[in-house]
């Protein structure tokens, strides 16, 4: 807030006049641990900003910006989860899905592992997972049918 400030040493009193006040442009601030801070706009067009803050001499400063935007952001997750398209998974079992993009000739694995579970053999989750996919993946009859195109167009 803009103003003057005025100390009477005689009264030991100190007073502040405000000059140019204005109505606040920010509404609905929130901040976090690490100085990130979001708020909405005010105006005839509003809008939501946020800020991250990290200091230079972090040793992770993208780990810095993820969680101030993981906190800022936590009650702002979409409706609906991003997700790939149904039509393109060819495996979903067991903590693993593979989708196929036929025409980009693309294969997306995730897998998920509960750690509570596997704990100590977490390592052995993952080549598990692994396994899967090379099992899997072939009997897709999308994969094989993509990989046929790819060595029909590769020998050409």
């Amino acid at each position: 807030m803009r103003g003057t400030g005025t100390f009477d040493p005689e009264t030991q009193k100190f007073g502040f006049e405000p000059f140019n006040e204005a109505p606040s442009t920010q509404t609905d601030v929130h901040t976090c641990q690490g100085g990130g801070k979001r708020w909405t706009t005010t105006g005839s067009k509003p809008s939501k900003m946020i800020t991250l803050k990290s200091k230079e001499s972090s040793p992770d400063q993208y780990a810095d910006f993820l969680q101030q935007f993981n906190a800022l952001t936590k009650d702002l997750k979409p409706k609906k989860p991003i997700e790939l398209p149904a039509e393109q998974r060819v495996v979903c079992e067991q903590g693993l899905e593979c989708w196929l993009d036929t025409q980009k000739q693309l294969v997306t694995f995730t897998g998920t592992i509960d750690l509570q579970r596997h704990t100590r053999d977490w390592q052995a989750e993952v080549l598990r997972q692994v396994q899967l996919v090379v099992r899997r993946l072939p009997a897709a009859e999308k994969f094989n049918k993509m990989m046929n195109q790819i060595k029909q167009g590769g020998n050409k």
